[in-house]
């Protein structure tokens, strides 16, 4: 088990506001702007979409409430499609990150 890095809960489970903490840590110390668990929850989402996963079962794995946040990455998903599409249609390759 991963303890807590806070010097008066030594060896405890780390809290909601802990990873929070220790996420920004890491996206500063790594240049990456606004970095938060929250980030890795919508990649998530998305590549789950982009795999084909039914938006029920990425609600579900993902832990949404509402299948509403999960279609809005769906929406992102489909604009990327869809800019694949035009550029494979005029004969371009593009990188993933660009259709991002």
């Amino acid at each position: 088990m991963i303890g807590s890095h806070h010097a008066t809960r030594s060896c405890e489970r780390l809290s909601y506001h802990g990873i929070y903490f220790a996420i920004e840590k890491i996206g500063e110390l790594a240049e990456i702007p606004q970095l938060h668990p929250h980030s890795f929850r919508h990649t998530y989402s998305t590549e789950l979409l982009l795999m084909g996963v039914d938006p029920t079962h990425a609600k579900k794995l993902t832990g949404h409430r509402s299948l509403l946040i999960v279609r809005r990455a769906g929406c992102s998903v489909e604009q990327s499609a869809a800019s694949a599409a035009y550029y494979r249609a005029v004969g371009e390759e593009v990188e993933k990150q660009d259709l991002e």
